[in-house]
């Protein structure tokens, strides 16, 4: 373990300067260096990931790591259609990337986007009971060179037929690579109901994965859709009574969220 040494601390009751404090920083960062390898091996092997370990490490090796920024800014409209073929989702990050991803091995990927939604409150579907109004967005992985884009696991597009006949959205439990970025807040003030839009903000999102065979990864990417309404579907096509998403139709003219600068990042790990 590096030992910080300070050649001259401040003492009690002294006036505190900012060359002194700096000096004691710095003495601070001369043994123990913010830098890729202390992040790494700090962040890393903590005995926190493993409660029944003696050996102070964690057992969780990092293999590999990337991330991507993309600082253009897209526009997804709400969707209109009101059943299948609903309007297509839209892609708002794609990054080219080979990433080997074996059988055992873990995977985490991370996410952040800028964005700022707009609507109005008196237009479909917003009603004074609608507060779960939401836009989904969502990852996805592209397994073979040039080929096509598929939901990562446990990951749905949003599309699944939830209740017959016409119920479509997405069960919680395949919303796992999911960032639900809220539309609309409405609130009763003074014995009237409110609607607020939020500001412009930054959404997070993270997925990972204990791959069950061998995979090559070409490329990760982002989309999003909406506009999507919580409901409880007690009646579903198959299994048991659920919380889910339904996709609605809404007014494209009117509601949207813009997607800003965003940044895909992920690790590949192995258990030792």
């Amino acid at each position: 373990m590096s030992r910080i040494t300070n050649d001259n601390p401040p003492k009690r009751g002294e006036q505190l300067t900012s060359t002194e404090l700096n000096q004691v920083f710095t003495e601070v960062n001369d043994a123990f260096p913010l830098d890729g390898d202390n992040v790494r091996n700090e962040g890393i092997e903590q005995p926190s990931f493993n409660l029944s370990g003696t050996s102070g490490k964690s057992g969780i090796i990092l293999i590999a790591a990337d991330d991507n920024t993309d600082t253009g800014t897209t526009i997804v409209p709400a969707n209109e259609a009101t059943s299948t073929p609903y309007d297509p989702a839209t892609v708002v990050h794609t990054w080219s990337t080979l990433i080997t991803f074996n059988s055992n091995k873990i995977m985490r990927v991370y996410w952040q986007f800028e964005n700022v939604v707009a609507g109005s409150g008196n237009a479909q579907p917003i009603t004074a009971d609608t507060n779960a109004t939401a836009w989904v967005v969502w990852l996805e992985w592209q397994l073979s060179s040039g080929g096509s884009w598929e939901e990562v696991p446990n990951q749905s597009d949003f599309e699944d037929l939830i209740e017959s006949p016409a119920t479509n959205g997405a069960v919680t439990y395949r919303t796992y690579g999911s960032t639900i970025v809220n539309h609309v807040y409405i609130h009763e003030h003074s014995g009237s109901t409110d609607v607020d839009f939020p500001p412009d903000r930054t959404a997070y999102g993270c997925w990972w994965y204990k791959a069950d065979q061998n995979y090559t990864i070409y490329g990760l990417r982002l989309k999003c859709r909406g506009l999507i309404q919580n409901f409880y579907a007690d009646n579903p096509v198959s299994g048991d009574d659920t919380n889910a998403w339904e996709l609605v139709d809404s007014l494209s003219s009117t509601h949207q969220i813009t997607i800003g600068s965003s940044n895909i990042a992920y690790m590949v790990m192995e258990e030792k």
